[in-house]
This record gives structure tokens, C-alpha cells and sequence, in this order.
């Protein structure tokens, strides 16, 4: 029989290519197996980035707290805010007119957050009256404002939208708006100096 190694000391050493590809043969079935069940395992796979999500809010952007509200929304925005599975929240007012047009579309999409200038507003609006139970008064985080600030979250409101306008609406809720600081009191003025009275001689 021809064998195909080389003779060393007078010792033929044959090669089994066979054999090689043999005993190597189950590594790389392994090898595949696991590379198969990394591209179908959902844990294998990149996951897809989180949309953020935009909260949309009817308010009164003329009222005497606007402006306060602007900065408690880029306060809020500084926070880097996000939702429990890693969406951006991200806070737009709407360029709605007048409450009534923002009534008309509470129960659809542009509206996640209604902020009253105060309680009384709901008065002539059902849709609102039904909703105020839940209102939360975000009052502690404006300048200027009344005692009660209503801010709600339509009821009808559901997954992440519903998420991101309950952080921020409770966001508002937990700010509370530093203290004016003290002014200098006023130094006091020493008593002028009565002229003593003459003495009897």
C-alpha cells in the first residue's frame, strides 16, 4: 500500500485528511447551530431604537403664567425625560385659538394635556367637567398664578402618549417655584435727640 507521508528515521508518518475533517466535522455543525439560533433568537438581534414621543398641550399661551410654563417646559426638557421602555418625551404646545376649538378635538389626537387658567374654565364645556376629577393642580410650578392651576390628561388616552403626558403633567405637580428673595430691611433711624429740659434753680 502507497502511503503519502514522509519518511523520517525510517518511520513513514501518513497523513488521515480523512480524519481531520472528521474529528472537526461536529465543531463546525456546532459553530452553525449557534450562529442559526442567534439570528432567529429575538436576544441575537440588534433592537430597535425607541420613537420619541411628542406630548401635545392646549393652553392658554396669553394667560399671566405662559411664560413660566415656557421655562417649566424647557426645565422639564433638561431632565433628558424618558419613558419605561427608553422613548424621548418631548413637550409642544398647540396653536389652538380658543378652548372651545380645543374641546372639539379632545378625543382626538392633537390633544394630550389641557391646562386651565383656573377651575371655572370647565364651567361651560361637559366634555372637560367630566375630566376635572383627575385634574392635577400644577399651580406650585408657575409665577403668578392662582391658587389652582387644573392640568389633565384626557381619560381616553392610552399607551405611551398617555405615559409621556402623566410625567410631565406630574413633573408640574412635584416643581415648586424657589422663593422670592427676602428684601434688606430697611435700616432703622436713630432717634433724634431731644433737647433736655432746663432745671429748676
Amino acid at each position: 500500500m502507497e502511503s503519502c507521508g514522509p519518511v523520517m528515521g525510517g518511520t513513514i508518518f501518513a497523513l488521515d485528511f480523512v480524519g481531520y475533517y472528521r474529528s472537526m466535522a461536529p465543531r463546525w455543525s456546532s459553530l452553525a447551530a449557534l450562529a442559526a439560533i442567534c439570528v432567529l433568537l429575538p436576544g441575537c438581534k440588534a433592537r430597535p431604537k425607541a420613537q420619541p414621543v411628542t406630548v401635545r398641550i392646549f393652553r392658554d399661551l396669553t394667560s399671566p403664567y405662559a411664560s413660566a410654563l415656557d421655562h417649566r417646559i424647557l426645565d422639564f426638557q433638561a431632565t433628558n425625560p424618558r419613558l419605561s421602555n427608553g422613548a424621548v418625551v418631548q413637550v409642544g404646545s398647540l396653536a389652538i385659538g380658543d378652548l372651545q376649538t380645543a374641546m372639539n378635538h379632545l378625543d382626538e389626537e392633537p390633544v394630550d394635556i389641557v391646562i386651565l387658567d383656573s377651575p371655572g374654565d370647565a364651567a361651560n364645556y361637559p366634555a372637560l367637567q367630566g375630566e376635572m376629577g383627575h385634574a392635577v393642580n400644577v399651580c406650585a410650578a408657575m409665577e403668578a398664578c392662582p391658587a389652582d392651576v387644573p392640568a389633565l390628561v384626557p381619560s381616553k388616552l392610552q399607551g405611551e402618549r398617555a405615559e409621556a403626558a402623566n410625567k410631565f403633567v406630574q413633573y408640574l405637580a412635584a416643581k415648586t417655584m424657589p422663593a422670592p428673595a427676602a428684601q434688606p430691611a430697611a435700616p432703622q433711624q436713630a432717634p433724634a435727640d431731644t433737647p433736655a429740659k432746663p432745671t429748676k434753680q
